[in-house]
């Protein structure tokens, strides 16, 4: 019986580690963080832009516009990784609660895909 329990225990450690490990090196981290560094940066050279280099663009501060749109994607990336988290590799999503009336025996034909209940290919036609 201890030795069940101490191979279930390392089991149960290998799996938080892999999922910290996931979470670590989640593509969406490093592309996230990376587009805001170089929205920052291309802001800052929006922010320090002269005038002729507006001109240049047609009166249009490119590297502003830009870098807050870098910006912009790299927040999202962010957020996305935020509110989606991975869940650890090998594990199995959580089933999605049953909605009203979509369980065996609910709607018309008692969920059999025959009108009054009946299996397909029973009884008289």
């Amino acid at each position: 019986m201890s030795e069940e329990y101490e191979y279930r225990h390392e089991v149960e450690d290998l799996q938080q580690k892999s999922a910290t490990a996931a979470r670590l090196f989640d593509v969406r981290r490093i592309i996230g963080g990376l587009f805001v560094i170089y929205g920052i940066l291309v802001l800052i050279a929006g922010f320090t832009a002269s005038d002729a280099d507006v001109r240049k663009a047609s009166g249009i501060n490119i590297n502003l516009w830009t870098g807050s749109c870098v910006l912009a994607v790299g927040l999202l990336f962010l957020l996305w990784m935020k509110l989606r988290p991975l869940s650890a590799p090998g594990a199995e999503p959580k089933p999605e609660p049953a909605r009203p009336g979509s369980g065996p025996g609910a709607g018309p034909g008692n969920g059999t895909g025959e009108p009054g209940g009946r299996a397909p290919g029973s009884g008289a036609g």
